[in-house]
């Protein structure tokens, strides 16, 4: 090990290895501390990848079941579930081989152990004792939110961890929220043959979203047999051998086989002794500029842990700008390698999926601009139609004076695919007419983006 790294870099997933690579290419010496029990980070070990694995399996099970729609008569599938697992195993143990390749035979060295800050410009590691640097990246990730509700830490509740190693698809779910991991929960379930109730602190079931949005995917859960129970937060669990007992709201019981807990994740920063450093003691996430710098000028922070979106390609793009910047810093020149809030996209693989993309209008109000929007339906468009799409739409927002481009949401097949479309217009900052001018190919459900522009560009 080094005396002094030019870069330590605070964990191996996605953000933190593309700071390293990029920083190391540059010509930096670097470190990247892992303390984790598995190299690969959580998109590769417990997060979209296994989940997209079992959901593919679910998604078509469900697939098979609304076969009569299309004139195909079959009976009703079985799941082997052995068979499911070795899938998804195989799949991420070829998906963890690649990071853990490039992690182990990059031009930075990779220490194993927990770290913790001891001053601004030293760590302590377990196993290795004092590291110090010039800069750092801190890029710990994210951990899971667990409420403290009575009875819930004596009962034997999933949350995404378990999921992802299906230890069983059980008679009945009662899944406790409604943001990704919630919904990819409760629509993987349903597809694997479960019954599913959605406890929804609030209504919208989609509050991040559009409400057009949210409106058709409650009508979507519907179709389902997806109950919600809206408005009622859950009071007290309790277990026994024939299940759960759950109160919501004041005393509604509510009885399943499995309880999933999916309230959300916070920043991974509490083990760091971040006032160490020179951070405030109660901060609750490493807030960062355009920059990736924090308010100690030699940190950075990258991905769950700072960023006000959990999402790897911002947490990719956040990593790539912090080893830039670290690198043209070390020669005494002035940070240009920013990332741009603009270009988030949450999608939710659901069934059909979500996606949200840009400025919603809210967002574009208050960063002074003057939106306006435009929808259009699936089932109002060529291969929607064909596809059978019922209740999904696509939604299209510009500003009124300029007529670039703002913000766009969806819910239908795929639409994650093809909602890339609508971030090479933000990246481009195109306009609606611009946007116009480019072909797309018919039939499409990619195409339904320029019916909705057409719409759109009558209403500006």
């Amino acid at each position: 090990m080094s005396a002094e790294y030019d870069l330590i870099v605070i964990g191996g997933g996605s953000g933190g290895y593309a700071a390293a690579k990029k920083a190391s290419g540059l010509g930096l010496n670097v470190a990247v501390i892992d303390g984790a029990k598995e190299l690969g980070g959580l998109c590769i070990l417990r997060g979209c990848m296994p989940t997209k694995a079992l959901l593919e399996t679910s998604n078509r099970m469900r697939a098979i079941r609304e076969s009569e729609e299309f004139g195909i008569q079959i009976g009703t599938p079985t799941l082997d579930i052995d068979a499911l697992r070795d899938r998804k195993t195989r799949l991420i143990d070829d998906f963890q081989m690649w990071r853990v390749k490039g992690l182990n035979k990059g031009d930075f060295e990779l220490i194993r152990g927990k770290a913790c800050f001891t001053s601004p410009h030293e760590i302590e590691v377990e196993r290795h004792g004092t590291l110090s640097a010039k800069k750092f990246v801190v890029a710990t990730g994210s951990t899971e939110v667990l409420p403290n509700i009575p009875g819930l830490a004596d009962s034997p509740f999933w949350t995404s961890d378990e999921i992802v190693d299906l230890p069983s698809v059980p008679e009945s779910v009662v899944v406790v929220g409604t943001g990704a991991v919630g919904m990819e929960s409760a629509f993987l379930f349903e597809g694997l043959g479960s019954k599913v109730t959605i406890i929804s602190r609030s209504r919208p079931l989609l509050s991040d979203m559009e409400p057009s949005i949210s409106e058709g995917m409650e009508k979507r859960c519907a179709d389902l047999g997806i109950e919600i129970i809206f408005e009622k937060p859950l009071k007290e669990v309790s277990h026994d051998n024939n299940g759960f007992t759950l109160t919501v709201g004041e005393d509604e019981k509510v009885s399943c086989h499995q309880l999933v807990m999916a309230v959300g994740r916070k920043p991974n920063i509490a083990g760091l002794d971040l006032p160490k450093a020179g951070f405030e003691a109660d901060m609750r996430r490493l807030e960062i500029d355009q920059f990736c710098q924090t308010s100690q000028p030699h940190i950075f922070g990258v991905g769950d842990c700072s960023s006000p979106l959990a999402v790897v390609h911002l947490a990719v793009m956040q990593g790539e700008a912090a080893g830039e910047n670290i690198a043209t810093l070390l020669q005494d020149k002035p940070m240009t390698e920013t990332w741009d809030p603009n270009l988030n996209m949450v999608g939710i693989f659901t069934d059909p999926e979500v996606v949200q993309l840009g400025l919603t209008d809210e967002e574009a109000l208050a960063a002074g601009y003057d939106p306006v929007s435009a929808s259009y339906r699936f089932d109002d468009q060529g291969k929607g139609e064909i596809v059978g799409e019922k209740h999904g739409l696509v939604r299209l927002s510009a500003d009124r004076s300029s007529g670039k481009i703002l913000g766009a949401s969806g819910m239908g097949p795929h639409v994650i695919d093809y909602a890339h479309t609508i971030m090479v217009a933000l990246h481009q900052k195109l306009t609606v007419s611009e946007f116009l001018k480019i072909p797309s190919y018919h039939p499409t459900l990619g195409e339904i983006w320029t019916y909705v522009a057409e719409e759109l560009i009558d209403e500006l």
